[in-house]
């Protein structure tokens, strides 16, 4: 099966799970490049709060993961603040053929926000804050969810 096909089947597949794709410029969808809108789950400080998530499709795929990352600024542990690129060894050294896109929104990318680990940080300053003061970490995503998140 090629790339673009499986591509294909995944975006199906989001769009029958209510998940809304955008293209990453004009009005066509590229199969290479494109954005999906993760909202933040349930009783963690990104709920009622939403963000674009970039994905990036090599021709390996799904041999090997897609590049994910964070349009919109997001205050985490394992997502760097200016690039919004994803630390998340799911993605990374454990990915496998058999994950799909809506797994990584649905499943990956959620857990990322309610666990988030600082142990192996990309935004030193949000692990710091994390260890430290959880309270105050939560008071600060708070107020960067409500200020960076997505909004049409």
């Amino acid at each position: 099966m090629s790339w673009q096909r499986r591509i294909k089947i995944d975006l199906e597949e989001l769009k029958k799970n209510n998940f809304e794709i955008i293209p990453e410029s004009g009005e066509d969808l590229s199969l290479d490049c494109f954005r999906v809108i993760l909202h933040g789950p349930k009783d963690t400080p990104y709920a009622d709060c939403s963000w674009q998530v970039r994905f990036t499709i090599q021709p390996t795929f799904p041999f090997s993961s897609p590049s994910v990352g964070f349009i919109e600024k997001i205050m985490h542990p394992n997502i760097d603040w200016t690039s919004g690129s994803v630390c998340l060894d799911a993605l990374n050294k454990k990915w496998s053929p058999a994950f799909t896109l809506r797994h990584i929104m649905e499943a990956l990318l959620p857990y990322l926000l309610s666990y988030p680990n600082p142990e192996d940080p990309l935004n030193r300053e949000a692990a710091q804050l994390l260890v430290e003061d959880k309270n105050l970490y939560v008071i600060k995503v708070l107020e960067n969810s409500k200020k960076y998140s997505y909004t049409k």
